[in-house]
């Protein structure tokens, strides 16, 4: 076999190979297409069908953390890293935190001036603004399904959508810091959270 014949056959088989490719592509998109016109088909046909689609897609509350957290943990193959100079919320002098006490529908904590309020768990941020009774808010959906409220937050770091690890700074709170803990819509006790 000479280099002219070899490069010949290699080509043959790029090009194959190519068109092969394109031929995948052009069936996954037509079945896609096929099975978003099917589906359209039988909502505009069958009322019950319509309903189910409704309920199950424009109003069921998915946990987006949770989701994100089985994606980074299965699909990217990311493992935490541990930060050693992370602290959780607790009745310590030391790192800032003075007493607590029921506020509401959660708890109240008294901390320092500039106190630097950290992520408890991974999740994401699903709201960031005012409350009445908790003032400036970052609610946190947590990658284990709990929702957390932190209010009385003077200075936001975050956004609404971003991810934010636990143990990270989410803002600084001054002399009070607000929280809750809800799950699917209902207050939890606060206890069960902060030691």
């Amino acid at each position: 076999m000479t280099i002219e014949d070899y490069l010949k056959d290699k080509n043959k088989q790029s090009e194959s190979r190519g068109s092969s490719i394109r031929k995948n592509i052009i069936c996954r998109t037509l079945l896609t297409i096929s099975i978003v016109l099917f589906i359209l088909v039988i909502c505009n046909v069958s009322d019950k069908f319509r309903t189910y689609i409704n309920k199950y897609v424009f109003e069921t509350n998915y946990n987006f953390a949770r989701i994100n957290a089985l994606y980074k943990k299965y699909m990217l193959d990311l493992k935490p890293k541990k930060d050693e100079n992370i602290t959780p919320v607790s009745k310590n002098d030391s790192l800032g935190v003075y007493g607590k006490k029921d506020y509401l529908d959660g708890v109240e904590l008294t901390v320092s001036e500039d106190y630097n309020v950290t992520m408890l768990e991974s999740g994401l941020v699903v709201f960031v603004g005012e409350k009445e009774g908790y003032g400036n808010c970052v609610v946190v959906q947590q990658s284990n399904g709990i929702d957390v409220t932190y209010g009385n937050i003077s200075e936001v770091n975050v956004k609404v959508y971003d991810y934010i690890e636990k143990g990270k700074i989410i803002g600084t709170a001054s002399n009070k810091l607000y929280m809750t803990f809800a799950s699917e819509g209902e207050f939890l006790d606060y206890r069960t959270y902060i030691k």
